[in-house]
């Protein structure tokens, strides 16, 4: 579920309600992943984007260079490996998410 609370933008993961959708300009001088509110499917269950629909409330997550990319997959694959408890990091933190 994709939320604002307290002027932030807070995507929860988790339940399939959530759909990502990567696209690119012609000229892949610009991508982005889509986040969208489309209802219940299983986690990583795949969707056909053939019938893309563009909403008012879509969340973005534009890229203009490739090394973002790369930094934003790092920091999933290190939250991925705190929450399989495989790195012991001190960050936590005082957000109420």
């Amino acid at each position: 579920m994709i939320e604002m609370i307290e002027g932030k933008a807070i995507a929860r993961f988790g339940a399939g309600d959530i759909l990502l959708t990567a696209l690119c300009q012609e000229d892949r001088q610009r991508c982005c992943v889509v986040l969208q509110n489309k209802g219940t499917h299983k986690v990583g269950e795949a969707v056909s984007t053939v019938n893309f629909v563009q909403e008012d409330d879509d969340t973005l997550l534009v890229f203009t260079d490739i090394k973002s990319i790369d930094v934003l997959v790092d920091k999933l694959f290190e939250a991925k490996l705190m929450m399989k408890g495989q790195l012991k990091l001190d960050r936590t933190i005082g957000y109420n998410y």
